[in-house]
């Protein structure tokens, strides 16, 4: 029987991924592309941030069903701001024993909803065994201990300590290693390579399950260099980083006796996160928030909720704004719409949500059910001007244009919270800007719908097994198991 090696690549992009491939730079990813098959309109999950993402991907489903609204987002049973490590200089705020108990425990042991099934767990249910290699999300039902390095322990007071969950091989660099039989070079988990949140050191453990032979029957590998390089230099100088990518994808194929081999044994999947959006170079592609709402009161980093209009949760080229006193919504709708820079403004009304452009104040609501289908299945009933959201209808189906399936990927934002919430997002080349969280002028951004946020390449390798077409990150979780549950008949 295959295993399965699933390579998320962070901020992996189409049209960077096929620029690559046509100067023959990227001779592994052309390898499994050319053995298998390509898409290139895969869709993620809104917002574009990693924590909502990868619960979808380990879910199947959007964050109203597993309750993850962001990488930053407002706990009102807390009343508190949740940041899972995005910003150092929201951590220092915060506080980074704050932080790192959010994800490292409560990320998975409590944010993510117990009511939904994660893959690692129905897996195991299986009875096939599974590895989470640097993934954020890995709730699965062994228990692994917790060993902070020793100037992460200091730094958070020696207060972090005791079991996840995951699978039964789980890797978060230096913080988590269990079934890693060799040594790891210090030098690939030291603070100065994210105590092992790095390609070089999920390649190694990958080689070494694989070489030890203890290799999973399926292993997430998570890659998240890509993204870091992407932020600064910005998605038009992305090739050289994908390159590098590629050596290490190399590097696990080479483990094999050929690379025809590892095709033999596994079936390969590579896809991203999310794409990212290059950011203008001036100040004024910074959409400042605290200046626009500036009239009213809003919570900041590390101040205790008292009388509070609103709190901002900044997720680089979207936003949650939560309005403490529903009086002041109205007003707070007000200000967003003068905003031209701003893209969509959306927020819960009725059982559906209402959106409206900023500047034009162009205005339409959907809500689900009704006689429109869309090209994924799901039917909606929508009123208003459908050029907002830049949907069409034809031939008896709704088509998506500039923001992919965003009618289930804003419905699922909105409604992954019981509490009045507004979403904003940014139009293409700008981003938001809020006191101490990170801003990325003439580098790169992601966060929002927009298709350069949201479309995301996608590569089968190994298998004929049908996939929902066209895919979506949410069908990779049925997909896989599906996969095992063929090879078992």
């Amino acid at each position: 029987m295959k295993k399965i090696i699933l390579l998320l690549v962070d901020s992996l992009m189409p049209s960077i991924l096929e620029d690559c491939m046509r100067q023959k730079t990227v001779p592994a990813l052309q390898f499994l592309k050319d053995r298998g098959r390509y898409w290139s309109n895969c869709v993620t999950v809104f917002p574009t941030m990693t924590a909502s993402v990868d619960s979808s991907l380990l879910t199947g489903v959007y964050p109203d069903v597993h309750r993850v609204p962001g990488l930053v987002w407002y706990n009102p049973e807390e009343k508190a701001i949740i940041n899972y490590l995005n910003g150092w200089k929201c951590v220092r705020k915060l506080g980074l024993s704050a932080c790192a108990q959010n994800v490292l425990y409560n990320l998975n042991e409590k944010h993510l909803s117990k009511e939904i099934t994660t893959l690692f767990e129905e897996l195991e249910c299986r009875g096939k065994t599974s590895a989470s290699i640097n993934t954020i999300i890995h709730r699965g039902n062994k228990k692994h201990r917790v060993q902070l390095p020793f100037l992460m322990n200091l730094a958070t007071g020696f207060r972090l300590h005791g079991d996840i969950s995951g699978p039964d091989v789980l890797t978060l660099g230096a913080m988590v290693q269990t079934n890693v039989k060799q040594r790891i070079p210090s030098v690939i988990q030291g603070c100065r390579r994210r105590y092992g949140i790095n390609d070089k050191y999920a390649v190694h453990v990958a080689k070494q399950l694989i070489q030890s032979n203890s290799q999973p029957d399926f292993m997430l590998v998570y890659l998240p260099d890509n993204d870091h390089e992407i932020h600064i230099k910005g998605p038009i100088h992305a090739e050289e980083s994908l390159i590098r990518v590629d050596q290490h994808i190399q590097e696990i194929l080479n483990v094999f006796d050929s690379w025809d081999d590892a095709l033999n044994q596994c079936v390969f999947i590579v896809t991203s996160d999310h794409g990212q959006t290059h950011i203008g170079k001036e100040e004024e592609f910074n959409i400042d928030l605290d200046k626009l709402l500036e009239s009213f009161r809003v919570l900041q980093l590390g101040e205790d909720v008292n009388d509070h209009d609103l709190v901002v949760c900044n997720n680089e080229r979207m936003a949650y704004i939560y309005p403490l006193k529903p009086d002041k919504q109205p007003q707070i709708l007000r200000h967003l719409l003068s905003e031209a820079r701003m893209d969509l403004i959306a927020w819960k009304e009725d059982r559906g949500v209402s959106v409206r452009e900023g500047g034009s104040g162009r205005a339409v609501y959907f809500e689900p059910g009704g006689s429109n289908i869309d090209i994924y299945g799901t039917t909606w009933n929508i009123t208003g001007e459908w050029a907002t959201l830049d949907v069409k209808f034809n031939e008896g189906i709704l088509h998506y244009g500039d923001y992919p399936d965003v009618l289930s990927r804003l419905y699922g934002a909105l409604y992954s919270q019981d509490i009045p919430v507004i979403v904003v997002t940014a139009r293409p080349r700008y981003e938001f800007k809020s006191r101490l969280y990170p801003v990325h002028l003439n580098g790169g951004s992601h966060g929002s719908l927009h298709k350069y946020d949201s479309t995301i390449p996608l590569i089968i390798t190994g298998t004929e097994h049908r996939i929902n077409e066209p895919p979506r990150l949410i069908d990779l979780k049925s997909f896989i198991i599906n996969i095992f549950e063929n090879f078992s008949k």
